[in-house]
């Protein structure tokens, strides 16, 4: 008689188009791909808007994640740096929330520049960990198909980024109509202070003064550059309203005072005049050669095509990990926002700023070749000599 051993476990075997899918799981994403049933053969796929619920949404939580995690840090970091400024002598915390206003909007249109690559590659990676991905494609979902269907969320993502740009683009643009109302500000905060009184504007050098009796007379020194070589010598003045100019090279001031001390080989010169306006003034600060509209558009759309490039290159490559869909996502971002730092500092605009998406395409291809490398470093130390 044949003598009955015990039979051998079924063993698992891969799929080549689907990988390891349950069967029950891939009549799902049939279901959500083809609600009314596979189509004919020869027809092309039709791509349903159900299917963007495996694209668009996730990507669209990661994104507002993403970007409330880079506010509160970039919040912080600014902070830090102003509680020197807030914590000074006779500051009065009044001019916090004039301080605050720069910060905030900083933060807002960085957070809303970097957040949705790394969403939608984070998302993009999600797919391929889980297989869906490879079950898409099996039905005949094209990727750039996969990556359409999220359009309604990178539409408001892109239209919240490029409303935020616009808003900080024009405080940007005019960095004088911040100081200014920095000094409207500790203006009143010296009015309402008992007499005498000093309040000094942060970022400016200059200080209300309120004495019992007379209106508050903005003192400092005046910004004549290198006019004068010796410091003993450095003009003063005073005046009774200052208006700055939007790129702060230029102010107005009333009833200004305006005195050069002497030394022993020349005299105290002294000044007085009802309106005077002074021009060609070393700026306090740089303002951005950057229109807000242009901004806006700049800013939404590398945003919006950074995101895109990022998804693809995960979902063809098929990029397993946070880790690495991490570094696809960030490093586009972070090359664009290196170029266009770079840009605004200088003093040519226009076609240049060109450059900040181009830069984040090439940080994402550099991502992508130490990815290769890596790989291919790899192949080789498995590889029998």
């Amino acid at each position: 008689m044949r003598r009955r051993g015990r039979r051998a476990p079924a063993k698992e075997v891969r799929e080549p188009s689907t990988g390891f899918i349950p069967h029950a799981k891939r009549r799902t994403l049939a279901s959500l791909v083809y609600p009314e049933g596979p189509p004919e053969p020869g027809n092309r796929a039709i791509f349903p808007s159900p299917v963007a619920r495996l694209l668009a949404l996730p990507a669209a939580r990661l994104c507002a994640a993403v970007a409330a995690a880079l506010l509160v840090v970039s919040l912080l970091a600014g902070a830090l740096r102003l509680l020197p400024l807030l914590l000074a002598p006779d500051v009065p915390l009044t001019l916090a929330p004039v301080l605050a206003r720069g910060v905030l909007g900083m933060s807002l249109e960085t957070a809303l520049f970097v957040a949705p690559p790394i969403a939608w590659s984070l998302a993009a990676a999600r797919l391929v960990d889980r297989g869906e991905a490879r079950a898409l494609f099996a039905l005949g979902v094209r990727p750039w198909k996969l990556l359409a269907a999220s359009w309604p969320a990178l539409a408001a993502v892109a239209l919240l980024a490029g409303a935020t740009a616009a808003a900080w683009g024009s405080e940007a643009a005019a960095p004088g109509k911040l100081l200014q109302d920095l000094l409207l500000e500790a203006r009143r905060s010296c009015e309402a202070a008992p007499p005498p009184a000093a309040v000094p504007v942060p970022l400016t050098g200059i200080s209300w003064v309120c004495l019992p009796g007379e209106p508050p007379r903005a003192v400092g020194a005046a910004p004549l550059g290198e006019a004068m070589e010796s410091e003993a010598r450095r003009p003063i003045f005073a005046a009774r309203a200052l208006v700055l100019s939007r790129d702060l090279r230029s102010f107005q001031a009333s009833d200004l005072s305006l005195l050069v001390p002497g030394d022993e080989a020349r005299g105290a010169l002294s000044v007085t005049v009802g309106n005077a306006v002074i021009q060609g003034i070393p700026p306090l600060g740089r303002a951005s050669n950057l229109p807000p509209l242009t901004r806006a558009l700049l800013i939404a759309g590398s945003s919006t095509g950074l995101a895109l490039l990022a998804a693809a290159l995960v979902l063809l490559r098929n990029v397993r990990g946070r880790v690495l869909a991490l570094g696809i996502g960030l490093a586009g971002p972070a090359g664009a926002l290196m170029a266009f730092s770079t840009l605004e500092r200088g003093a040519r605009s226009g076609a240049i700023y060109g450059m900040v998406p181009v830069a984040g395409m090439m940080g994402i291809g550099i991502v992508m070749m130490g990815m290769r490398a890596r790989e291919a470093l790899s192949r080789r130390a498995v590889t029998p000599q």
